[in-house]
């Protein structure tokens, strides 16, 4: 949609130029009508000289000129029904209504006027670029196909189509074939911003970050007020983690154009790299105002909050990613997590089962048995325990805890699991075995066996597992009771 709005105020203004250029005129003064000094004493009286009478292409364009300033295209394209007949075959201004229909998403209409115009002139360039931007706008792809093709054998160096395919490739993650197609652009017009920006951001997702460096300084000396342009010089910079010129770029950008949701984005994540958090969170806030209905700055403020320790923030944020993006199934586990640790067990069931209906895993049903069991519902535990256990290889030591949990306990099984955790040599599996028995020791009403346990969860480094937060929390609050 950017580049459809771009490309028809490019056609718009080049149109209108060419039109009023070809309209005006101008005298040349002769050497003989030069006007030359006289003297005091011979002063003549002027008289006022008659205005000639403005031509009516020059009339009618000054006039068109003044809707498009006006950016009223209904009333442009409507003006044009009163084009004086000796302008009625002039093909610029039938491409110029053409563009209009365009730009106003009348698409059959500029397809009738571009194909008026090859009738008359059967390799008009502009024409054929009309035809291929509507059948693109409208899905065509067949259509679409056949007018690209078409002014690819008239010019293959075409930027219009060239720079069209690239977008197409693009979408596609085909991002080779879209590098070359800009190339191609580039090759039929040098200083085409839009392949320029196009050529660039291809380098970038292809890892070449000097490349697509040197092609956005191009750019920016074309137009100094890209702002996607200094969006992506911000990215390279904070890829070399350079956050302080990453900040400043990505402000000059929102400085141009403050309405992007991805330029909040980005200076936020900037910030919080800096550490400023509290900063960072106002942006993703900005952004949300600029779409309520995505789901990623919600993301980044739940975890930005729950970094801060702001839990109810938290778990407010994570409730809308949910809400505005309910497969984005990320969210589930932390919106659960931190739905048990606000001692919300019902809630914590509810998004723990979902969270292990897209990933089926022992330890959501652990959690899910332990929030029943919060709840004095050891019936419904139960029925998740057995259930689990169904799945899982008897006589491993996930299978053995399960098993602790759903049975009455048992001092013999206790030892045994034990000394498999002992033995385990994973660190990951082993800290999520030691979580669990600490788990167990808690909803048993053993305090001082819950802290042991949790103890030695929390002084393990660089933890990979979800429990390890609900470990710190238990530790903290089997302590204090």
């Amino acid at each position: 949609m950017k580049r459809k709005s771009y490309f028809t105020l490019l056609v718009i203004s080049v149109f209108a130029a060419v039109i009023l250029a070809s309209c005006g005129t101008t005298k040349e003064v002769s050497p003989k009508e030069e006007v030359t000094k006289e003297s005091p004493k011979e002063e003549k009286k002027e008289t006022p000289k008659k205005e000639p009478d403005e031509p009516a292409d020059v009339r009618f364009a000054r006039k068109l000129q003044e809707y498009l300033d006006r950016n009223d295209l209904r009333g442009a394209i409507a003006f044009f029904a009163q084009m004086p007949k000796e302008l009625e075959d002039k093909i610029d201004l039938k491409l110029l209504l053409g563009a209009l229909y365009y730009s106003d998403a009348q698409y059959d209409n500029a397809v009738d006027v571009a194909n008026g115009v090859l009738a008359i002139d059967a390799n008009n360039i502009d024409a054929m670029e009309l035809l291929s931007m509507c059948a693109r706008a409208k899905g065509d792809k067949n259509a679409y196909k056949a007018a690209a093709d078409k002014i690819l054998l008239v010019d293959p160096y075409n930027a219009s189509v060239n720079i069209q395919k690239a977008e197409d490739y693009a979408l596609n993650k085909r991002y080779k074939l879209a590098l070359n197609s800009y190339r191609n652009a580039l090759k039929g017009d040098a200083n085409n911003t839009d392949a320029l920006f196009g050529f660039a951001q291809m380098s970038y997702f292809l890892d070449d970050d000097k490349t697509a460096e040197n092609y956005l300084n191009k750019v920016l000396v074309l137009d100094p007020k890209n702002a996607p342009a200094l969006a992506y010089l911000a990215k390279i910079a904070y890829g070399e983690e350079n956050y302080y010129r990453a900040t400043k770029l990505i402000k000059q950008a929102i400085e141009i154009d403050s309405n992007t949701y991805d330029f909040w984005m980005d200076y936020g994540t900037y910030l919080r790299y800096q550490g400023k958090f509290e900063e960072a969170a106002k942006c993703w806030e900005k952004a949300v105002t600029l779409d309520p209905s995505y789901f990623l700055a919600y993301a980044y403020l739940a975890g930005n909050y729950d970094d801060l320790g702001k839990f109810d923030l938290a778990l407010e944020n994570y409730h809308k990613v949910i809400e505005t993006n309910p497969k984005y199934f990320y969210a589930y586990e932390s919106t659960a997590i931190l739905e048990y640790h606000a001692g919300n067990y019902k809630n914590a069931v509810a998004y723990f089962s979902k969270a292990n209906s897209y990933s089926s895993n022992y330890s959501y049903a652990l959690m899910i048995a332990a929030s029943y069991m919060k709840m004095n519902d050891s019936l419904n535990a139960k029925k998740i325990l057995a259930a689990q256990l169904k799945n899982m290889e008897k006589g491993s030591v996930e299978y053995d805890m399960v098993r602790f949990f759903y049975d009455t306990y048992s001092r013999n099984a206790e030892a045994s699991l034990k000394q498999k955790i002992d033995k385990e040599l994973n660190s990951n599996k082993r800290g999520k075995m030691l979580f669990y028995m600490g788990l167990y020791y808690e909803l048993m009403g053993a305090n001082e066996m819950a802290v042991e346990y949790y103890a030695k969860v929390t002084s393990m480094s660089a933890p990979m597992f979800f429990e390890f937060r609900i470990a710190e929390w238990g530790m903290k609050n089997e302590s204090n009771s």
